[in-house]
Formats: C-alpha cells, structure tokens, sequence
C-alpha cells in the first residue's frame, strides 16, 4: 500500500479536506478545524480512505490533527 502524506491547513468552514497526486506522490490536505468539527471530521476520514489509506490510520491521523 502506497504511503499518504497528510498536511493540515485552515480551509475554511465547509472544506474536509482534499486529495492530489504531486510528484507521483498521494497527499491529503486536511482542514485543522477537523479536531473540533464532527462532520467535518467525518468527511475528512472518507477522503483519506478514498486514497487507499487503512481506517486506523485515517482516524489516528485526524486524532494528531490540532487547531
């Protein structure tokens, strides 16, 4: 399973997060207000499940995430 680089940035009050391929590379971008927004949260984990990445790392992942 490829590896997915996870970053955090202020994307506002209705963006999750977002997936892109850089350099060949799989990354997420994740909205940091995830760590205090339940439905935010939960479409961010279905983003990251949709690149491929386990479930227990999607929402340890988004566990890390601190605004």
């Amino acid at each position: 399973m490829a590896t997915t680089t996870i970053i955090t940035a202020a994307l506002g009050p209705r963006v999750a997060a977002f997936t892109c391929q850089i350099d060949g590379r799989t990354v997420a971008v994740v909205n940091d207000r995830v760590s205090t927004d339940n439905r935010l949260r939960t479409q961010a984990t279905w983003a990251l499940l949709a690149t491929g990445m386990d479930a227990g790392h999607a929402i340890g992942a988004l566990h890390g995430v601190r605004s």
